[in-house]
């Protein structure tokens, strides 16, 4: 089942007009020492220098760690608001995982923690806040993470795109007023209407004719979904969500990314080509050009062949055949021309009317937003299966914290693994993966209103 090309112009175009801080400290023990600071910052989206944008950031628009390489990561919170920061897709250990109220509690404005893991995984992942994410995220407090494999891998560049919606008002800047507006709660979720990639209008980057091109693509908007075409013929799936894929998938149609997915691609740039090849999100009206690939030069050594596979990740294989150890329903409620009548919330029972007064209009197995309870307690090692079933009227991006996972979903090619999936309306699928490090493990919307609104559980992991 696909989604139809109606409604994913309704979800990925509606409304859409088209000095580092990152610090090395010193390093021993093996230990790679960095500072990070969330700070307040100004980008020139606009003609006029009178206009620049104010939005919130890490300073800088990429970080890059190593594969098995322990890190101290110390965060300076500059803003005028408490924060945290979730390492998007780790497997690490719980207490970093950056989730305030669950794992940490939020670092106060001017203060600092510092978040200690060793990335296991290489591939494509992120951070973000994980505090009212519904308003950091839109203001733009993320950023794209590159893990480099512990071995070269055979591409002549590696070029990503993080890529963005946001509400832009008359005046030029964010739309503060609209944050928090029950009506985008309750539907699709805070979409914009400007489009950036890596917090850029349309940005250009340089490559050689004949080259291959490692392309990781990053949805870091809130709530919408983007259609992507690539249009160059020689072009593969390398990896989903950080993890690679067994083989390489050719890629002849447009890519969808819903909030919080990443794909990288290996580009056969042809030989021939001159000038700019566009990265585009297709409309009615036409393709939107998000970012240039511009051509210049060529390459003395031309490839022959499809890319091979990237380096697997150390993730224990799971399949759908043998029964699982531990498995649960998680039925999705709820929002806009939804059936959802009433809910537990906060320990009581409550009418839609008394959810809506404190802005829940979104539920898991009748209860709107973390429950006290886990959805599932669980060990370490154990096969667990969660059936999920969108019993909704709109589209959700479902991420689960410290783990990857395998579904069941004919959008998605078998056999590969996630963090993140995207399910439409009415559509059911079924997750397994081994239950990874103790702790207590997020599982949300990762369209971020409407986990606010109700759309977010949790599983307790014990050793």
């Amino acid at each position: 089942m696909k989604i139809s090309r109606r409604k994913l112009l309704a979800y990925s175009v509606l409304g859409l007009a088209v000095k580092p801080v990152l610090a090395a400290l010193p390093s021993n023990d093996g230990v790679r020492r960095l500072s990070l600071v969330l700070r307040e910052e100004q980008r020139n989206w606009f003609d006029d220098i009178e206009h620049q944008i104010n939005v919130w950031g890490f300073g800088q628009d990429l970080l890059r760690l190593r594969q098995g390489e322990p890190v101290e990561i110390e965060v300076w919170n500059s803003l005028p608001v408490p924060s945290t920061v979730h390492w998007h897709g780790f497997r690490i250990e719980n207490a970093m995982d950056g989730v305030s109220g669950l794992t940490q509690a939020p670092i106060p404005a001017g203060e600092r923690f510092t978040y200690r893991f060793t990335p296991s995984d290489a591939g494509t992942f992120w951070a973000h806040s994980h505090h009212k994410t519904y308003e950091q995220l839109a203001r733009g407090l993320y950023l794209p993470i590159i893990v480099e494999e512990n071995s070269p891998v055979d591409v002549d560049q590696d070029i990503h795109l993080a890529i963005d919606d946001w509400r832009i008002n008359q005046s030029k800047q964010l739309d503060l007023e609209s944050l928090g507006a029950m009506h985008e709660w309750a539907h699709g979720g805070r979409l914009g209407n400007f489009l950036t990639v890596n917090k850029q209008v349309r940005p250009k980057y340089i490559v050689k004719a004949g080259s291959r091109v490692r392309l990781r693509l990053l949805n870091t908007a809130n709530a919408r979904i983007f259609a992507v075409n690539v249009p160059v013929k020689a072009t593969w799936i390398l990896s989903k969500d950080g993890q690679p894929l067994v083989t390489p998938k050719p890629l002849d149609e447009s890519l969808l990314l819903a909030p919080a997915e990443r794909y990288d691609l290996a580009i056969d740039i042809p030989q021939d080509a001159r000038g700019n090849i566009p990265i585009q999100m297709p409309t009615d009206s036409g393709p939107i050009d998000m970012a240039l690939l511009e051509v210049v030069g060529t390459v003395q050594n031309v490839r022959g062949y499809p890319p091979i596979a990237l380096p697997s990740n150390s993730l224990e294989e799971v399949g759908f055949i043998n029964e699982p150890k531990i498995s649960t329903v998680l039925d999705m409620q709820g929002g806009a021309m939804g059936s959802l009548r009433q809910a537990i919330y906060d320990g009581k029972n409550m009418s839609m009317q008394e959810l809506i007064q404190h802005k829940q209009i979104w539920a898991f197995n009748g209860v709107a937003n973390r429950p006290v309870a886990p959805l599932l307690e669980v060990r370490s090692g154990d096969v667990v299966e969660i059936d999920i079933r969108n019993n909704t009227g709109w589209a959700h991006s479902m991420h689960l914290h410290g783990h990857h996972f395998k579904a069941e979903l004919p959008r998605y090619s078998s056999g590969i693994w996630h963090d993140t999936l995207l399910m439409d309306s009415k559509e059911n699928a079924k997750i397994r993966f081994v239950a990874g490090k103790p702790g207590s493990w997020l599982l949300h919307c990762h369209m971020i209103e409407h986990q606010a609104a109700g759309m977010v559980s949790w599983i307790k992991v014990v050793s």
